[in-house]
């Protein structure tokens, strides 16, 4: 069924890394890039310990940063609340928007 908007989307190719940690780095370089153009980001993670291991890597770069897992539930809606606004970068794990 065609669209009725002509898609605008970059569809990329697959990167493979060697180690998780690489991974891990790449999305930082990737959140720091962005964040410098003002361009609010969303990171989805799997668990709680990967949203913990990106957190730790942005605070080395310092980057300032929300992150939303069970651990900090009670202060979901103020970390929803400062999601999409400028240079605002949020850590979730798939708990969120349960």
């Amino acid at each position: 069924i065609p669209t009725n908007r002509v898609v605008t989307r970059k569809d990329l190719p697959d990167v493979i890394f060697k180690t998780v940690h690489a991974k891990y780095r790449a999305v930082v370089n990737t959140i720091k890039e962005l964040h410098e153009k003002g361009q609010p980001v969303l990171v989805g993670t799997v668990s709680i310990e990967v949203s913990e291991a990106i957190s730790k890597l942005l605070s080395q770069a310092k980057i300032p940063h929300e992150v939303l897992n069970a651990k900090n539930h009670e202060r979901e809606a103020e970390i929803i609340a400062k999601a999409g606004q400028v240079k605002s970068v949020t850590i979730a794990t798939n708990m969120a928007g349960r």
